[in-house]
C-alpha cells in the first residue's frame, strides 16, 4: 500500500439518470452534492456506528470540489471516501466520484465537517471513539499523529 495516500473505502454507488442532468447534458451540481452527502453518511456509519448519541450530528462547513471529467446520463459511478484528519471538533475527509469500470476520477471533494450539538447549535468535541474506530479500520492518515484541523 502507498503510505502517502489515505486508505479509501467504498461509500456508495449511483446511476446518473437523465433527470439528474442540466441543460448542457451533464450531471447537475445539485446532484453531485446529493451523491457526496449520501457518501458522507455511509462513511460516518463506518467511523461512528449506530446508535449515535441523541441530538448530536455533523455540519459541513467547507467543501472544495474539483470537477475533473463530465458525467452524463447512464454513467454508473462508485464513491470512495478517505479520512484526511481528525481535529478536536472536526474531521477533514475526501470523497472521489469514479466511473465504474474504468475508474476515471470525475470529481473530488475535500470537506471539513464539525461535530455538532443539535440543541445548543454549536460545534462540540469529536468523541475519542471515532479516532479509535478510524485506527481499527486503518483509516487514520499515516503522517498525522495529532489533530491537524480545528
Amino acid at each position: 500500500m502507498d503510505d502517502s495516500k489515505p486508505r479509501q473505502i467504498e461509500t456508495g454507488r449511483r446511476v446518473v439518470y437523465p433527470w439528474y442532468c442540466d441543460v448542457m447534458g451533464h450531471l447537475a451540481t445539485q446532484h453531485y452534492m446529493a451523491f457526496l452527502d449520501d457518501a458522507f453518511l455511509h462513511f460516518m456509519a463506518e467511523l461512528a456506528p449506530l446508535p449515535q448519541p441523541e441530538r448530536l450530528g455533523w455540519a459541513d462547513v467547507r467543501h472544495e470540489i474539483d470537477y475533473l471529467a463530465e458525467l452524463r446520463a447512464g454513467n454508473l459511478v462508485v464513491l470512495r471516501s478517505s479520512l484526511l484528519a481528525i481535529g478536536r471538533k472536526s474531521i477533514r475527509h475526501q470523497t472521489e466520484i469514479r466511473r465504474q469500470g474504468c475508474g476515471t476520477v470525475c470529481a473530488r471533494v475535500i470537506s471539513t465537517t464539525v461535530r455538532f450539538d443539535l440543541d445548543a447549535r454549536r460545534a462540540i468535541d469529536v468523541e475519542p471513539g471515532i479516532a479509535a474506530r478510524a485506527q481499527a479500520l486503518d483509516l487514520l492518515p499515516r503522517a498525522a499523529s495529532k489533530p491537524s484541523c480545528p
